[in-house]
């Protein structure tokens, strides 16, 4: 399978890092989760060979990155951004997936351009129902600070977890989880900018409803039944009102969900 590195430059302040992968006629931008690498849709792009698939690698990840004086990414600014890649690939109809925290991307994209997208897939996607941790360590006020200290001392962010997994507040899955992932300097940086960045990409739930259900493209939600960071069951409410929405659950958990997902994806595709 072909594939090439480029670096897209908007602007001397904002700048992505993305990924080509094969020489199909239909295009598809890919957008993977926190902490992961635009390659995470290699596999994926062996198995769609009427697709050219364009990954992308979000913000701090890659060379991806933003240096701008403005805190938050807002929907004008992506669309500029992003009407710019496109502009410069020469793509004028495509489809969108985003995985996780990709999954605000994905959203603003077709919030942007829903008239030039033919299908669009959420796997596991953040940012449709408010997850109370990421709403606290974002709130603009008090815990915000207390995010960013913590990001920056980890002892003291380490306890923190250690009184948090005694008063049994948040799940045991998601502590280990943020041991595991936020051991290094980097990773903790990497949340912190990844976090407030993107704090304001996202559309209220009756907004995107009202979005998916009026326009023409084909929208697919793909959830993990073993997810125990977007979890299925707190998105009842959501899909129950796109009635033209297909929602698919697998059997996974989140972390493997790209790999488990790819069947899923092919047909939701071919549709």
């Amino acid at each position: 399978m072909k594939k090439t590195q480029h670096l897209f430059k908007y602007s001397p302040e904002f700048q992505l890092d993305y990924l080509q992968y094969g020489q199909g006629n239909q295009r598809l931008i890919c957008f993977h989760g926190f902490g992961q690498e635009a390659t995470i849709f290699e596999e994926l792009s062996s198995q769609l060979t009427d697709y050219q698939i364009i990954s992308i690698h979000l913000l701090f990840h890659g060379q991806s990155d933003r240096t701008h004086s403005s805190t938050y990414l807002q929907h004008k600014e992506w669309k500029a951004v992003l009407a710019g890649l496109l502009d410069h690939l020469n793509i004028s109809r495509f489809s969108v997936l985003g995985y996780s925290m990709g999954g605000r991307y994905t959203i603003s994209t077709i919030y942007a351009f829903a008239n030039r997208v033919d299908h669009c897939l959420l796997i596991a996607p953040d940012g449709i129902v408010k997850r109370m941790s990421y709403e606290l360590a974002t709130f603009p006020y008090g815990p915000q600070q207390l995010f960013s200290y913590f990001m920056y001392h980890p002892k003291s962010f380490f306890s923190f977890l250690d009184l948090i997994e005694k008063t049994k507040l948040i799940n045991p899955w998601t502590v280990k989880f943020s041991r595991s992932q936020l051991k290094e300097d980097a990773q903790r940086h990497r949340v912190f900018k990844s976090w407030i960045t993107l704090k304001k990409l996202r559309l209220k739930q009756k907004a995107l409803i009202a979005l998916i259900n009026k326009e023409k493209f084909k929208t697919h939600l793909i959830f993990g039944r073993y997810d125990r960071i977007i979890i299925p069951e707190h998105h009842q409410n959501f899909c129950d009102q796109l009635p033209s929405t297909q929602v698919s659950i697998i059997e996974s958990a989140h972390h493997d969900l790209i790999t488990h997902a790819t069947d899923t994806i092919k047909q939701a595709l071919a549709s």
